[in-house]
C-alpha cells in the first residue's frame, strides 16, 4: 500500500521564471522539487503551444511548501515588478 505522504503532487504552475524562483525558495527550505512541462511543436523547434511549468513536490512537504508559496505571492503583491522606467 502506498502512503499518501509519499505521493508526488503539483504545488505551483506558472512561467519558467516563476517556477525557477519557487524552486529556489523551496530548496532554501530543504524541500526537494522538480519541474514538469509539455511543449508542442508543429515545425522543427518552433513551439506552437506551451503549457505552464509545474513545480512538483512530495505530499509530505505540502504544508511547508504552501506557506513558502503564499509568502512569495504576498511579497509579489507588495513589491510589483518594475516596468523598466527606473532601470
Amino acid at each position: 500500500m502506498i502512503s499518501h505522504q509519499n505521493r508526488i503532487i503539483e504545488i505551483f504552475s506558472g512561467t519558467l521564471w516563476e517556477a525557477g524562483m519557487i524552486q529556489s525558495l523551496l530548496r532554501n527550505a530543504d524541500i526537494e522539487s522538480f519541474t514538469r512541462n509539455e511543449t508542442g511543436t508543429a515545425y522543427g523547434f518552433n513551439p506552437t503551444y506551451s503549457e505552464d511549468v509545474k513545480v512538483m513536490i512530495s505530499e509530505s512537504d505540502l504544508t511547508d511548501a504552501t506557506n513558502i508559496i503564499n509568502e512569495y505571492r504576498k511579497n509579489q503583491k507588495l513589491n510589483p515588478a518594475q516596468t523598466g522606467k527606473n532601470l
